[in-house]
């Protein structure tokens, strides 16, 4: 993917003044993190969207402010919580040469044909990963091929997942990704999980009786 550029510009609204920007087309923005001071910035709303749209939050992209060039990452989105209008955006610096830890989705394809079988059915278990790797070299998201769940309980793990070689895992490899359950081993662990909830309670009923029985020796 090529990089990714987004032009901005020192911001002078503030306050309520920040809602007649916003009405004109124009978004607030901060740039902070090592390597220089915090900046409260603004860019075009229709420029920024198609920005946050195309590097997500696993990619990097370059802000220009003046003559200046800012290497970051996407931190926080924030938008209104009816109409999901854009509303502030926080961009966290980053090294080119240094490795970073990002959080990867998982893009589910295909079909788990294991999931068909009577009394079978499919969980999705995670749904992204924490990996290792250079800001430019982290995917945008990692594709799940759920054909391979084709026996009941097959699954898939964190390891199974084909990553590039520049990139390092995480999540425990043996953290499960999705699988196919047959209904009664659901059933079991959900006796399973009653029975150890009741015992926890039995036992928390008792400590007090045999506290009030210690003092009272």
């Amino acid at each position: 993917m090529d990089e990714v550029q987004l032009a901005a510009e020192e911001r002078v609204a503030l306050g309520k003044k920040v809602k007649a920007l916003r009405r004109s087309g124009i978004t607030p923005i901060h740039i902070y993190g090592p390597g220089g001071p915090s900046l409260s910035l603004q860019s075009d709303t229709y420029n920024l969207v198609h920005a946050l749209g195309v590097v997500g939050q696993t990619s990097p992209l370059t802000v220009q402010v003046g003559g200046d060039e800012h290497f970051v990452m996407v931190q926080h989105v924030q938008r209104h919580p009816v109409s999901e209008r854009l509303l502030h955006v926080d961009l966290f610096r980053v090294s080119r040469t240094q490795r970073i830890h990002a959080m990867v989705p998982l893009h589910f394809e295909g079909e788990a044909t294991g999931a068909r079988a009577a009394d079978a059915t499919l969980s999705e278990d995670l749904h992204e990963i924490e990996v290792e790797a250079l800001p430019t070299d982290i995917p945008h998201a990692i594709i799940v091929d759920l054909a391979v769940l084709s026996e009941p309980d097959s699954a898939i793990h964190a390891g199974d997942l084909e990553l590039p070689a520049s990139v390092t895992m995480i999540t425990d490899p043996g953290t499960y990704v999705a699988r196919v359950i047959a209904h009664g081993a659901v059933a079991e662990e959900e006796e399973e999980v009653a029975a150890e909830a009741a015992a926890g309670l039995a036992s928390a009923e008792a400590s007090p009786a045999s506290a009030e029985e210690a003092s009272s020796e």
